[in-house]
């Protein structure tokens, strides 16, 4: 992740310098939404959920917003939504929120029977869409089988920008000297791209995959116009991991320069780490419609929990120091054994995130049993349980077991008092207590997790209180029955 570009957009971001955004979407009565809004806090947010959760739908309702500049190129309902044989389309309301300038605006598209009916003065704006993971190779595109066989020669050619063909080279890992699209004298409206490497030139017809998407999609943000609306589906598609890492670092550069908004769907999870928590926004099937959860972490936005284990309950905690807190804690209760057998606990993101698993949970819209269970410094507005302490696990165990002068734990790390008790008090006195397994575990030559296991044994040991283990044992196990 680019923290220093991310920051910058932040905080240019806060001070209201993208002069065009689109704020929210909301979709009513259209492929199973029934009111539900997406919110759009960064200028570059992605879109993740399981195939059929709706994130095209949204995709494409995001791209009907505004009327063009280009007014043949304005994107209508009717283009995406079509009536069929199969699908009456009627009923539907999409609703917007846009800012220009200081200005902020509300509006619908709506279908109430059989015509779109929208509002009587569209916003402008340019806007773009690009569906990559339906990217046809050339040689299987429409037209251009004649080209491959029939053309003598060039009529024209129209070069990538330098700094473009380097974001290009840097994207896919490999050095391009030239990068340039060709109309041969078969057929004036057909553009053949084509790329230089070491070896000589090849066209689109034998580049990889990758190649072919990526070298369209610099053709068209090389002269995207500021302050553009930039849609992409399946961000992704073709691309290893390190090329989709180093798209969305450009994506990022390029939404920055340019002030353009870039909305994204995606199922990778080398997308979302790319991005901050605010730009990562999850479509979770609920009991009774979509869920849209914010600030998910890569790993949970992305898991498809009932394909790999089927537990009766989930607990949902931050992160994996919850994670091994929480279940240390359990482990610890005589009766232990078949209770942890039956959950699974999934760090899901910061305590926000939590707080809205919980209250999900609460009111019954997920479509397994679960509960939330917060770090003991945050509070809760009673859908979510609380880990011991009022402060961070790690300065909970910490501090108590100092307090105890650090019992067993010489034999444990099999290392003299004198040191390890050195450096276990040295990471207390950095102030992000994060940071103190790991430093702990580079002086002792072991993993921050294992460090952190062990120092959490040892507190549920010394310093856990019976009737602490004993409620928070019952809280889970009477959410599982």
């Amino acid at each position: 992740m680019d923290i220093q570009e991310i920051e910058k957009i932040r905080q240019q971001h806060l001070a209201g310098q993208w002069p065009k955004f689109l704020d929210s979407v909301s979709i009513d009565g259209l492929r199973g939404w029934s009111g539900q809004s997406i919110r759009f806090p960064f200028p570059v947010t992605a879109i993740v959920g399981e195939n059929g959760t709706g994130k095209s739908t949204f995709l494409k309702a995001s791209a009907c917003a505004y009327e063009n500049e280009t007014e043949k190129r304005t994107y209508y309902p009717s283009t995406f939504f079509v009536d069929t044989h199969w699908d009456s389309i009627s009923g539907v309301n999409l609703s917007y929120t846009v800012r220009q300038g200081n200005e902020v605006s509300s509006f619908k598209i709506r279908k109430p029977t059989k015509r779109w009916a929208f509002p009587e003065k569209r916003i402008k704006r340019q806007v773009f869409i690009f569906d990559i993971a339906r990217t046809l190779p050339l040689d299987a595109s429409v037209g251009y089988a004649k080209i491959a066989k029939l053309a003598a020669s060039e009529i024209s050619t129209n070069e990538i920008q330098p700094d473009y063909r380097n974001f290009l080279s840097h994207i896919l890992g490999r050095e391009y000297t030239k990068a340039r699209f060709a109309i041969s004298d078969v057929d004036a409206n057909r553009e053949v791209g084509l790329l230089t490497r070491e070896f000589g030139e090849i066209s689109q017809f034998h580049q990889g995959a990758g190649e072919d998407t990526t070298l369209d999609l610099m053709r068209s943000l090389q002269s995207i116009p500021n302050t553009s609306l930039l849609i992409i589906d399946e961000v992704e598609a073709s691309l290893h991991p390190r090329a989709q890492r180093r798209l969305i670092r450009f994506l990022l550069w390029l939404s920055r320069q340019k002030r353009i908004q870039i909305i994204l769907s995606t199922h990778s999870p080398y997308v979302l780490q790319e991005l901050p928590e605010e730009a990562r926004i999850l479509l979770l099937p609920g009991t009774s419609g979509t869920n849209i959860v914010y600030g998910a972490t890569p790993e949970f936005a992305l898991s498809h929990l009932d394909e790999k284990t089927h537990p009766e309950l989930f607990v949902f905690v931050e992160d994996r120091e919850a994670e091994i807190f929480l279940r240390e804690i359990l482990a610890s209760n005589s009766d232990s054994a078949e209770l942890l057998t039956r959950l699974a606990i999934i760090p899901v993101g910061p305590s926000n995130v939590v707080q809205i698993m919980g209250d999900l949970a609460k009111n019954n819209k997920l479509p397994y049993k679960s509960i939330a269970v917060l770090d003991g410094d945050k509070g809760s507005n009673g859908s979510c349980l609380n880990l011991p302490g009022t402060e961070a696990p790690e300065r909970v165990v910490f501090n108590d077991l100092k307090q105890l002068g650090w019992p067993e734990l010489t034999a444990r790390f099999g290392i003299g008092a004198g040191s390890l008790h050195t450096y276990l008090e040295d990471s207390m006195l950095e102030p992000k207590h994060h940071k103190w397994t790991s430093m702990v575990g580079d002086r002792v030559i072991k993993s921050s997790t294992s460090v952190w296991e062990t120092l959490v044994n040892q507190w549920c040991k010394s310093c856990l209180n019976d009737q602490v283990r004993e409620d928070l044992f019952r809280e889970i196990a009477d959410a599982i029955s």
